[in-house]
């Protein structure tokens, strides 16, 4: 018998984000199921509608912010984050190194190795305009290239 999941497809939720992945998308829990949700930030309560579903986990897209991060950076380029490039734009640099302190943190603990030490991650005085390689998606329209 198969077992009742307990969301489904384009059924929308009001949730709360608990961690990042290593992608830099939203965790939510719903009864244990993971949903994963890209531009929502720990500690968001979100209105989202759920995209996709499988016997583990799923995705669900933002609708609405109802309690944004205090972590949260609003003057993103909607652009820029498409390309794939910056993830994490919509979080905060020093939210940023945070994070990627606890990635390495919970990856040492993942393969019991959490008797070691990790320092705080180094930042940079200016952490923009430095990248040299993008990922545009695009789609044809009409014999032409448009941004997806």
């Amino acid at each position: 018998m198969k077992k009742k999941l307990p969301v489904s497809k384009n059924e929308d939720l009001i949730l709360t984000i608990e961690d990042l992945t290593y992608q830099g998308m939203g965790v939510a829990k719903v009864d244990g199921y993971s949903l994963f949700i890209e531009g929502a930030l720990p500690q968001e309560k979100i209105k989202a509608h759920v995209v996709k579903v499988t016997k583990n986990y799923g995705f669900a897209k933002v609708v609405d912010y109802i309690e944004k991060s205090p972590d949260r950076v609003e003057n993103e380029d909607k652009i820029y984050l498409q390309t794939g490039i910056a993830p994490l734009q919509n979080l905060s640099y020093p939210a940023q190194l945070k994070f990627k302190r606890k990635l390495v943190t919970d990856l040492l603990q993942k393969v019991h190795l959490d008797n070691l030490e990790v320092a705080n991650t180094l930042g940079m005085e200016t952490p923009y305009y430095y990248r040299n390689k993008a990922q545009v998606p695009v789609r044809e329209v009409n014999g032409k290239l448009f941004p997806s």
